[in-house]
């Protein structure tokens, strides 16, 4: 049984070598099908670097950390609440926050930005500070 479950493991993971035939054999094109002309067949490597080059992609990866360090920004200034009077360096990480806030191009991740702005502006008015 290992040894088919050996088997079924790809022939080449980072980190393990690889003879020199399968190296060379997996580089060379692949024929289309009734096409008659060779074409590279695309690795999940390649296709995770066209993927990270994608500038949307990027760009929508940016806003969605955003939007994390607002609400782990919210969540510590709750904690710090309950616990009594909120730090002065977490008013002022939420302020920076709401003062860099920027909007979204795709709708779904806006209304969630939008939502956690607002949050942070409620917040900040309760203890007077205003962004």
């Amino acid at each position: 049984m290992a040894r088919s479950l050996l088997a079924a493991l790809p022939k080449a993971a980072p980190g393990f070598p690889v003879a020199e035939e399968e190296a060379v054999a997996r580089q060379m094109p692949v024929p289309m099908q009734g096409t008659g002309t060779h074409q590279p067949v695309p690795t999940v490597a390649m296709l995770v670097t066209l993927a990270a080059a994608d500038p949307a992609i990027e760009r929508r990866r940016k806003e969605a950390k955003d939007a994390e360090r607002g609400l782990d920004a919210l969540d510590k200034l709750h904690k710090e609440l309950a616990a009594g009077t909120p730090s002065v360096e977490r008013l002022q990480e939420i302020v920076e926050w709401s003062e860099n806030f920027e909007t979204s191009d795709d709708p779904v991740l806006q209304s969630i930005l939008s939502d956690i702005e607002l949050r942070v502006r409620v917040e900040l008015a309760k203890v007077d500070v205003q962004a």
